[in-house]
This record gives C-alpha cells, structure tokens and sequence, in this order.
C-alpha cells in the first residue's frame, strides 16, 4: 500500500512515503530473520534499501543498509557483511555535513554491526577495531537510547561484545561482559532477551547447565515470545535438554515442555 501511495505523490509527501516504506520492510526483515526465512529476509531488506534511496534521507539510507548487513550475516556471507558495514559508515560520513544524534549513531550501530560480522571471518584485528568505534559512541552518548529503534549505548556495546566473544567460542569472556551489562538500563526486552539467550549459550558452553537453564528461563520472562517463537532459541533449548545431566535433565525437561519441546 505505501508503495503505491508513493506512485500518487509529490514533494516532500512522497519522500514520506518511502521513508516509512524503507521502515515497514525494514521491520519486516527483522522478523523474517529471526523466523530464519532468509529468501523472504533478503527480499524485505532490499526493498527496504530501494525506498531508503527513494526518501532521499540519510538516515533512512544508513538505517536501511544495517537491515541488509543483517541479512548478509545470516546468510553466511559473513566478508560481504563486513564490507557493507565499513561502506555504510563510510558514505554517511562523506554524506553528513551535520549530523544529527541519530544519524551518529547509524555509522557507529553499522561498526558494532561489522564487528559481528568481522568476528564470523575470524578477523580479530577488524573486530576488536569496530567494537572500539561503537563503545566511543556509546561513551558519547552516555546512556542507552531507542533512537530509531537501536536500543544503542554503552550497555548495548557490551551485549554486542558478548555476542562476538561467543562467535569466537570464548564463553569464558562473553560472560565476563554479560556480568558487566546493567539490564535494567536496556531500553527493549527484546534486547534484554537476546543478551540473555548468548549469556545462556555462553554458559552452556562451560558446561553450566543449571546457570544457562536458568538464564533461559529468566529471558522467557522478560520477553516469553522471544523463546517460544524463535528457533535460534528453541534450539537452545534442545541443545541444553539433549546434554543436560541428571541433576538438571528433569527441570529442562519441564521447562521444555511449557515450550512444546520434545526430548
């Protein structure tokens, strides 16, 4: 529908248009992603860059280009991520004579972004320098924020750094970082719920199974549509079911159960 309203306006209405358009499908993206519906996913965040040219805008360009950063991680073209990342920030730098917050924030979101997928490559160098770029913003900013949906800040650098250290397999310092996160200063239990699944996954890896069932547990608290409906998270599950010893097997197999999970 905004799509064709974009066809019947003018002037700065129809630059609107495909400003919300680059953010419905941009949205869109998100979800298919974590439903792992990677054709559909990549669909959604090619139109979302189309529109984000279309509007004109900037920021809708750099919002956009984080939508398909995502989509090129999950599609395991992990060296292409990492270039669209480095490229996205480096033309909204050029583009910028002054940016605003939220257009910093796209170019230091796209270097935290660049990070994961540098992590995935098994570049340390790149990682730990675009980890580096995003924490300086954080700093800048001082506190955690949901401008234009990023929950980004200084505690979001540190989700992030959990993430990568579990991507190089070092649960040992994902958790070191998770302990260092303030939860509460989150601005979005999704991004509660997700530093809560890697800190499971973390743990997991250590061969915790009590303390990662009950992180799980805790991130179904916060965020229940997160585990139930995400398989990423539903094999979480399984995975601590399946290796779960027996002073715990009964609890997962419980909680796994609320879930639909079948050992």
């Amino acid at each position: 529908m905004l799509r064709a309203a974009c066809a019947f306006m003018e002037g700065d209405e129809c630059l609107r248009a495909h400003a919300l358009s680059a953010e419905a499908y941009h949205v869109t993206a998100s979800i298919l992603l974590k439903q792992e519906d990677k054709g559909l996913a990549w669909l959604a965040a090619d139109r979302s860059v189309q529109a984000a040219h279309a509007s004109q805008s900037p920021l809708m360009i750099g919002s956009s280009s984080r939508i398909i950063t995502h989509a090129l991680m999950d599609g395991g073209h992990h060296y292409a991520a990492t270039g669209a990342a480095r490229s996205a920030a480096e033309r909204m730098a050029a583009d910028l004579t002054e940016p605003t917050p939220d257009d910093l924030l796209d170019l230091r979101i796209s270097a935290a972004l660049g990070a994961i997928a540098a992590a995935d490559t098994g570049s340390r160098h790149s990682t730990a320098e675009l980890l580096d770029e995003a924490a300086e913003a954080g700093r800048r900013l001082g506190q955690d924020a949901n401008h234009m949906w990023t929950a980004f800040g200084p505690n979001n650098v540190l989700c992030h750094r959990v993430n990568v250290a579990l991507r190089f397999g070092d649960a040992g310092t994902a958790i070191d970082y998770a302990r260092q996160v303030d939860l509460e200063q989150l601005p979005i239990n999704e991004r509660k719920a997700t530093l809560l699944l890697d800190t499971s996954r973390a743990f997991l890896m250590w061969n915790r199974h009590d303390k990662a069932l009950h992180v799980l547990r805790a991130a179904g608290e916060i965020a229940p549509e997160e585990i139930a409906g995400r398989p990423a998270a539903l094999r979480l599950v399984r995975d601590i079911l399946a290796t779960a010893p027996i002073s715990v097997r009964r609890e997962a197999r419980d909680y796994a159960a609320t879930l639909g999970v079948i050992a």
